[in-house]
């Protein structure tokens, strides 16, 4: 049989399996059952009888937190590697077919029998010639290819059926793009090893983690070969009390390091779940960088000021930072997302931070970003996911230690001497409205000359959209009254600096320096007042 004719026979199959399980013409048809949690489970079921690469494409579609509804995510997460381990004669054809020798001829010895087999690759125990102990992971025959013609076929049943997933993910064909993307880079082991090495460079000067090192002559698209880690594997807490080591200590370094990587390297494992991780000789290993993420340098630093956000309780510095770091999939209804920020600091404004799990947190970003139609880069999703992950194997090691508490320690290190006012001690409410004001007011001259500069290139415009006016009469009133007094203040202060200039050592000098000092009266009278009404 052709290849036209399988990929024939396969698109028929998918459509026959999603259509048995409820979704297709259903939908049309409004037949589906509207529970969400059944049409997950159905979408899940559907995906585990089309086999190995729908059970991968919905692993990969589970971290995508930004795309499905938590429901979705939920139950696409309960897929697992159901997949039966292939031939080792089939492992030996790859070898030979990209290296043009045998096993033979680089293996001292390699286990038949896999130590894992999962939907993309499975793992054998090997010694190479020279005595060193590694792990040989194969790519499944032709997963590639299978994979990603699955995927494609998905995309061509989302365009025959529009309205199969239209109300689960918000841009199915942008989705299925994206996850295709992903899938290449997984598919490519070169790409793994690089993402290894370059992950050991990063911690080489950090004694507690490490990755095992690989051997790129023996890698390519299909095959890597790396050190075979020997250690406690799975974070066994039986086993770790039996050699001693300090459970919170771990937990500690581990969160510590990889908030590191994600905040100080750009580069982290993001699936680090107990089967990644093995701790040997006191060191904390992570392996299997199947799926890893990259955080641009700006990337690195708005998430970071996504957090100092959360810390200072800033809700238009929140706001500015996921429209900057979005794509935008649609009209963004600005006040909306505006009420639905405070609603998310309301949410946390009675706990303290060491109490707020940060996998939460930035799960609850990625729902008001899903909601107002914003993609968020693809590396966010991906640490939101793995901090989730993070978190329940800290937890389980020891449940004491949040790993918020430390991420704050670390934004704690890297703010300026404005914000250290607000995340000292307690975090009470005027410490935060000092730290808030100090920072607006080294901002006002650089604002304030902006804003000149439109008024008088002729692009000012005003906009007021008001609600139940009658009852806000008064405070529009005492806003409006507030911003004229703070526009005559400002043109004082302007004033007495010019006069300054061009008057020096006369006596319109010494008026102007009163006119400063009673402006700035004036301005500390004004911040006062707008203090003490809580409306600041």
């Amino acid at each position: 049989m052709g290849a036209p004719d399988r990929k024939r026979d396969r698109f028929a199959e998918i459509v026959k399996v999603l259509g048995s399980y409820g979704f297709g013409h259903l939908y049309r048809t409004r037949l589906l059952n509207k529970d969400e949690a059944k049409d997950a489970k159905r979408l899940r079921l559907a995906f585990e009888e089309l086999g190995p690469t729908f059970i991968k494409f919905g692993q990969i579609l589970s971290t995508r937190h930004d795309l499905l509804p938590k429901q979705y995510i939920d139950e696409l997460s309960k897929l697992r590697d159901r997949v039966p381990q292939f031939p080792f004669a089939e492992a030996v054809r790859i070898f030979n077919e990209d290296f043009q020798i045998s096993l033979d001829e680089v293996f001292e010895w390699v286990e038949e029998e896999p130590l894992a087999s999962a939907s993309i690759a499975q793992v054998h125990r090997a010694t190479l010639k020279n005595g060193d102990k590694v792990i040989l992971k194969v790519q499944r025959p032709d997963m590639g290819e299978y994979l990603l013609r699955d995927i494609q076929l998905f995309a061509e049943v989302l365009e025959m059926v529009p309205g199969l997933i239209q109300d689960v993910v918000i841009d199915a064909r942008t989705a299925i793009l994206e996850i295709e993307a992903t899938t290449r880079r997984e598919l490519d082991f070169r790409l793994e090893a690089a993402a290894i090495e370059k992950f050991r460079e990063n911690n080489k000067y950090r004694a507690v983690v490490d990755a095992p090192k690989t051997y790129p002559e023996y890698t390519s698209a299909r095959i890597l070969v790396e050190e075979y880690i020997e250690g406690i594997h799975n974070m066994d807490v039986r086993q770790l009390k039996e050699k001693g080591y300090d459970l919170e200590d771990i937990s500690r370094k581990l969160t510590y390091v990889y908030l590191l990587n994600v905040f100080e390297d750009g580069l982290f494992h993001a699936d680090p779940h107990p089967g990644n991780l093995i701790i040997r000789e006191g060191k904390i290993y992570f392996i299997d960088f199947g799926i890893y993420g990259e955080i641009s340098t700006q990337n690195r630093q708005d998430l970071f000021d996504i957090l100092r956000a959360v810390v200072l309780e800033d809700v238009d510095q929140m706001m500015t930072k996921i429209l900057q770091m979005a794509i935008i999939r649609k009209k963004v209804d600005r006040l909306q997302l505006y009420e639905d920020i405070q609603n998310f600091f309301y949410m946390y404004a009675n706990m303290n931070l060491d109490k707020i799990e940060i996998s939460e947190l930035f799960s609850e970003v990625l729902n008001i970003s899903r909601k107002h139609g914003l993609g968020m880069p693809n590396d966010f999703v991906l640490l939101a996911k793995s901090l989730t992950v993070i978190e329940g194997v800290v937890t389980n090691l020891n449940g004491e230690i949040s790993v918020m508490e430390i991420a704050r320690m670390i934004v704690k290190n890297q703010l300026n001497w404005k914000e250290m006012l607000a995340v000292s001690s307690s975090l009470d409410q005027l410490t935060l409205k000092t730290a808030q004001i100090a920072q607006h007011a080294f901002e006002l001259p650089h604002q304030l000359s902006k804003a000149l500069q439109t008024v008088t290139e002729g692009r000012f415009k005003l906009h007021f959209e008001f609600s139940d006016y009658e009852k806000k009469e008064r405070a529009v009133n005492q806003m409006v009254n507030r911003i004229v007094f703070a526009i005559i203040i400002a043109s004082l202060i302007l004033a007495s600096a010019v006069i300054v200039v061009f008057t020096s050592g006369t006596n319109w000098s010494t008026i102007s320096m009163f006119l400063f000092i009673g402006a700035g009266f004036m301005g500390l009278w004004l911040l006062w007042s707008i203090f003490k009404s809580g409306m600041l």
